[in-house]
């Protein structure tokens, strides 16, 4: 598992003409299988990873958060897919990562160690083993190197030679991040080549399947973190080993079509154990002696989310299906680059706000830095970097119907946690999440039906008088979600001021705060003096987030916005690494 890796810069999924040369993973790809679509699910580790491991759609589970403030169990009756393994009798090893948003099942492994070879602990070498090993060369914190380094340290790989993605400005920045990321898949992939060796050296290599793979998307600019195809799709090619090449019914050397994502991992790996597999995991199969390649190529179907990474709230859900995929943002006022402390450690990432702060980019370049709209379709198989937004075109209305339908029906069947504000979830539900969802199943169907006002007219007599009843609601997760339609209908909703600023004075911080983003858009000044008390008020440190979310839009949207934060609130050692990013960023 190499860490943010998208299949974008990969040679072996661009015909060989750009992006890093890994010569091990080819080699795996002629006496394998690649599938040109796979997907993680989520765009950032924790929540891909949590997906990964037990085979379900994170998000019905509570585990799509990236990272977890609160850990939560795993469902009643569902393990750890490694779990399975072991309990049929393989030896379960993982060098050693785990870095799931629910309790770690300790059953689930034999070894979780840094031993690049830690199967090799096993005491019966006879034993059949299951071994993940996660390579961190390629992970984002690799390009966090000063701007001047590029006048000192050349990469291997010429940065005249990258191409880049059409979201990106050409500069000599960017060239070298691009290089310098080549280069680190480069690395991570010599790490591959001694894996096999080491399999070779035990005699086991023509009896073990070898999955390669990226833990998400990434880790140039505007990919990691978000829901677009370089944050989910990933390289996944995997080795079929000699002694099982006439029972799985895949020519070697071939490419899939179909698309697989990490909730079939586990499935798929329990399917080719000859383990029955738990009726709560949501993924299916897609190696085994039973599935050829024209089942394969069926595949048309994936789901996708983005909720919150580290300190920044993004509540983006996706479908693919076929060559089309459509985004729906809930949060259509934010623009995909607010602030995020651990993402602008990257230069190139600085230098591409200041280039669209000083007027200095295309349209295209400059998407990623304004309000990011509701809804946006795309064709994949003419647009594979999602330039053209076909969301606003007559004639795939119909398209963009059908699409927006499957997307919601699936969000309610699976009893979708990101429907509530985190903070308001935890509180009643953070025991067992999957319960909680199924019981609140009719409850997220309402919001979800308030929350998709953002996609209706703002001027009609029955819209308004639903978000007007939802404003007044008893419950506050409708009267939240009230307040964000008004927030993305802008001066449209002003007919309900008086309403809003009575949820900006008195009403749960969470609310509240949406309500002062939702009156400083209409009135198109910042009402910021309300935030600190807000955020003072904060009943534990997912509201104090969601405040801090809300301030932060604030001081990027008003640029004379100020927050004088009390030394209280600053020196609080209690406080989470995500709250503190927040807080310094709007201290600055």
């Amino acid at each position: 598992m190499a860490e943010d890796v998208s299949s974008y810069f990969m040679s072996l999924y661009n015909n060989g003409q750009y992006g890093a040369m890994a010569p091990h993973v080819i080699e795996l790809a002629r006496e394998g299988v690649v599938f040109n679509n796979a997907y993680s699910n989520a765009p950032v580790s924790s929540a891909a990873r949590s997906t990964l491991i037990t085979g379900c759609y994170a998000p019905r589970l509570g585990v799509q958060l990236h990272r977890e403030i609160e850990t939560v169990p795993m469902p009643e009756g569902l393990h750890m897919f490694p779990y399975y393994l072991r309990q049929a009798g393989y030896h379960t090893s993982n060098a050693a990562k785990t870095d799931y948003n629910c309790l770690l099942d300790r059953e689930a492994w034999d070894i979780v160690s840094g031993k690049i070879g830690a199967w090799r602990e096993r005491s019966d070498k006879s034993m059949p083993f299951f071994h993940v090993r996660t390579n961190a060369m390629t992970h984002e914190s690799s390009l966090h190197f000063p701007e001047e380094r590029i006048y000192k340290k050349q990469p291997e790989t010429p940065p005249s030679t990258v191409k880049l993605l059409p979201m990106h400005p050409d500069t000599e920045l960017f060239r070298y991040t691009y290089a310098t990321f080549y280069n680190c898949i480069r690395k991570s992939d010599s790490e591959l080549g001694r894996l096999i060796d080491m399999l070779r050296e035990d005699g086991e290599l023509d009896n073990t399947f070898i999955f390669y793979f990226g833990d998400n998307g990434g880790s140039l600019p505007g990919s990691k973190g978000y829901t677009t195809e370089t944050g989910t799709h990933i390289p996944l090619i995997v080795y079929i080993p000699k002694k099982w090449r006439n029972k799985i019914p895949l020519p070697i050397g071939s490419r899939v079509n179909g698309i697989v994502s990490f909730m079939d991992f586990g499935p798929t790996l329990l399917h080719l154990a000859g383990i029955d597999l738990p009726k709560q995991m949501d993924g299916k199969p897609f190696l085994g002696e039973d599935i050829t390649m024209k089942q394969l190529d069926e595949k048309d179907e994936v789901y996708c989310y983005g909720d919150r990474f580290d300190e920044l709230y993004a509540f983006n859900r996706t479908v693919r299906k076929g060559n089309f995929k459509y985004s729906r943002n809930f949060l259509p006022y934010h623009p995909k680059s607010l602030y995020a402390a651990y993402r602008y450690k990257q230069a190139a990432f600085r230098e591409w706000k200041q280039m669209y702060e000083a007027g200095e980019l295309d349209a295209k370049q400059s998407r990623f830095f304004q309000p990011q709209g509701a809804e946006e379709l795309y064709d994949l198989s003419a647009d594979p970097y999602e330039t053209h937004n076909l969301a606003g075109k007559a004639s795939y209305q119909e398209k963009l119907l059908e699409m927006r339908k499957l997307l919601i029906e699936n969000m309610i069947k699976q009893c979708d946690l990101g429907v509530y504000p985190e903070c308001a979830w935890l509180s009643n539900g953070q025991n067992n999440p999957t319960t909680f969802g199924k019981a609140h199943r009719k409850a997220i169907q309402r919001y979800l039906d308030i929350a998709n006002l953002e996609l209706g007219n703002p001027r009609k007599p029955a819209n308004r008088k639903m978000i007007s009843q939802a404003l007044q609601s008893e419950d506050p997760v409708e009267r939240y979600w009230g307040a964000t339609v008004c927030a993305s209908w802008g001066k449209e909703a002003a007919f309900a001021q008086k309403v809003l600023e009575q949820l900006a004075d008195n009403q749960e911080a969470y609310v509240a705060s949406r309500a002062v983003i939702a009156l400083s858009i209409i009135e198109g000044k910042a009402l910021s003096g309300q935030m600190i008390p807000l955020l003072e008020h904060s009943a534990g440190q997912a509201e104090m987030l969601q405040v801090l979310n809300d301030m932060a839009f604030l001081k990027e949207t008003f640029p004379d916005v100020r927050f004088p934060l009390s030394t209280t609130v600053l020196e609080d050692k209690t406080l989470s690494q995500e709250v503190k990013w927040r807080l310094k960023y709007l201290e600055d």
